[in-house]
């Protein structure tokens, strides 16, 4: 007993010391480096990547309007519908957190083509203003059906997403009205026991009956010929 006592004070005081510090020297340089990081990104996306993609919507095109009404219609379609779809599996309760923000920036880089066509349109630098000349020149119709696109994309979502919660309600209410016939079916064969006490007016059941045949007296082979033979 005397050592254990001696023992556990070391324990708990040499714990604290094994405690690494903070290193906040590190820390301060990771944040750092990040700010950095997202600077360079935001500069590259404001300065570099509208007249880029500008570039390519023009090489895809060749100045053809029903190639720039296609091209627009397909990319706004798809690169809404299918990042819609791709963050709606992020509503499960057994994905966990850190999964459901990887869905989430799955999404947001599917649809990038959309984002880039409107940091075009909705940027005012000089980047975006040149990517918007080039885009009216070589694919005209591209930024209006690519809008148009886009709704279709969202409207069809939405739709999918209406009839998958009706039927998911109505499954709910399907096995709610089983489980309930379920219940009832379960009451009335208890109810209807023929187990219950007999009552006056009731025959007694064919257990019992069979079982009082079983229990009358055996008449041996004289008693039933006495029985068998004519009274004079």
């Amino acid at each position: 007993m005397a050592d254990s006592e001696n023992h556990a004070p070391s324990t708990t005081t040499a714990s604290p010391k094994s405690d690494p510090k903070p290193r906040w020297g590190l820390r301060l340089g990771l944040g750092a480096a990040a700010l950095v990081l997202l600077a360079i990104v935001y500069f590259v996306v404001r300065l570099f990547l509208p007249v880029w993609w500008a570039t390519r919507i023009g090489n895809q095109t060749q100045g053809s309007i029903t190639s720039g009404i296609l091209l627009g219609l397909i990319y706004g379609f798809v690169f809404t519908f299918v990042p819609l779809l791709i963050a709606w599996q992020a509503r499960y309760k057994k994905v966990s957190w850190p999964w459901k923000s990887v869905i989430v920036l799955v999404a947001v880089l599917v649809a990038i083509p959309n984002l880039l066509t409107l940091s075009i349109y909705a940027n005012s630098s000089s980047s975006a203003t040149k990517a918007r000349t080039m885009i009216d020149t070589s694919a005209t119709w591209f930024p209006s059906w690519s809008i148009g696109g886009a709704i279709a994309g969202l409207v069809l979502f939405m739709g999918i997403a209406a009839f998958w919660h009706l039927w998911h309600s109505r499954g709910k209410k399907i096995k709610a009205m089983k489980s309930d016939i379920k219940a009832r079916s379960t009451a009335q064969a208890a109810s209807s026991n023929p187990g219950l006490p007999n009552t006056p007016g009731r025959p007694a059941p064919a257990s019992e009956a069979g079982l009082g045949e079983a229990q009358s007296p055996t008449l041996s082979p004289d008693q039933r010929a006495g029985d068998s033979k004519p009274s004079s």
